[in-house]
């Protein structure tokens, strides 16, 4: 028990400090030789609550999680309208409809995983190069958005072969984070007007999450809730950014919920974490307290933020120039530490895309070819 609170500690943390993350978390503990029967569930209740808290970082600071890096979008700009309370609280919201969907969906999953996956497997690489042409063709600058598409992909491909600690930091954190900080540097955070309760409306979001959370588990490589996200926006008009931020915060929660599903009924665990849980444990002779721990993680790490999200608001008042100055220099040195040279390197190129991007006025979902293009081509060469 004590773990399982420790690591709900830890996972608070890993979502609050940009650059640590569950799975990074999970492979220290698994390293120190941890004896205790309780630790598979204490990861799962680890990633539940960082998925949750780094929805923070994200909105305030700009710095993406790989899982939730398109949240920083839409979740900026409601804070620099003074709304990222109400950003924070329909994540949180759409989080916890979400939970609830999946647990009624869950016996259905196991039913339905085991028929569908064999009868998609053939064609995943012809799905995902159809919704590329999709996005391009879509794009209010084609040519714009298929050089950096396959820019990014290409920066991508190289950060995945160099084997990094963590090729997701220095690719994101530049494409989004430090290409805002440059563009942005002087434009502070307005003071944060109290949340409202989220709209009606938004229920059918977070739903709409659930469903491409489902699918996302079915789909080798493809399982970030960036990449879904991405494809969902050809599907559904998300018509405004609460609806956005609805439904990547339910693909965030519901992806890895059905992720242990798909680990039990087809053998394939589309998340780390859940991954390394199946390496020490059975994943289908656990599957309930697994499942009930990383429900524990995230409905925690919700809590946490309704009670301090008036503190969580105060962000605002920092002085942005100062704010900015020490994130960029906070970013340079967590991407050198975990990921030395050849991360500053990365570093360095995805900012300069990220400012071209920015600066062409290309929808900057361009940029997820950094993750997209190299699962295209690892599917077209060796399908799963």
């Amino acid at each position: 028990m004590l773990l399982i609170l420790i690591c709900l500690i830890l996972g608070l943390l890993a979502g609050l400090v940009p650059g640590l993350h569950a799975n990074t978390l999970t492979s220290a503990l698994l390293s120190i030789n941890i004896q205790d029967a309780t630790l598979p569930l204490a990861i799962m209740a680890m990633f539940g609550a960082q998925a949750i808290s780094s929805y923070i970082p994200a909105i305030f600071l700009g710095i993406p999680d790989e899982q939730v890096v398109l949240s920083v979008l839409p979740g900026q700009r409601m804070a620099k309208e003074g709304r990222g309370l109400d950003a924070l609280t329909i994540m949180v919201f759409s989080s916890i409809i979400a939970i609830l969907a999946c647990i009624a969906l869950f016996p259905v999953s196991q039913i339905l995983y085991p028929i569908v996956f064999p009868a998609i497997q053939p064609y995943l690489p012809h799905i995902l190069i159809l919704g590329v042409l999709l996005l391009v063709i879509r794009s209010k600058n084609p040519f714009g958005y298929l050089f950096v598409f396959a820019a990014a992909g290409v920066l991508g491909r190289e950060a995945f072969i160099v084997r990094m600690t963590d090729p997701f930091l220095p690719l994101f954190s530049g494409m989004f984070a430090m290409a805002a900080i440059l563009t942005f540097s002087t434009s502070p955070l307005p003071a944060q007007k109290p949340p409202k309760a989220p709209e009606a409306s938004i229920l059918k979001y977070a739903l709409v999450g659930v469903l491409f959370g489902w699918i996302a588990d079915l789909l080798p490589g493809v399982g970030s809730p960036a990449q879904i996200a991405t494809f969902a926006s050809i599907l559904v008009p998300f018509a405004s950014a609460p609806a956005y931020l609805a439904a990547i915060s339910s693909i965030g929660v519901s992806q890895p919920i059905f992720a242990l599903s798909t680990a039990a009924t087809i053998g394939k665990g589309r998340v780390g974490s859940v991954a390394e849980v199946s390496n020490l444990i059975p994943i289908s002779e656990n599957l309930i307290p697994l499942l009930a721990l990383f429900i524990i993680g995230t409905v925690f790490a919700c809590l946490f933020i309704m009670v301090f999200r008036k503190k969580i608001g105060e962000i605002a008042k920092i002085d942005y120039k100062m704010l900015n100055l020490f994130l960029a220099i906070y970013l340079i040195a967590i991407v050198f530490l975990l990921d030395s040279w050849a991360g500053i390197l990365v570093f360095a190129v995805s900012t300069l895309l990220g400012l071209l991007c920015i600066r062409t006025n290309v929808e900057r979902t361009a940029m997820m070819g950094a993750i997209i293009l190299p699962t295209i081509l690892l599917l077209l060469f060796s399908i799963n």
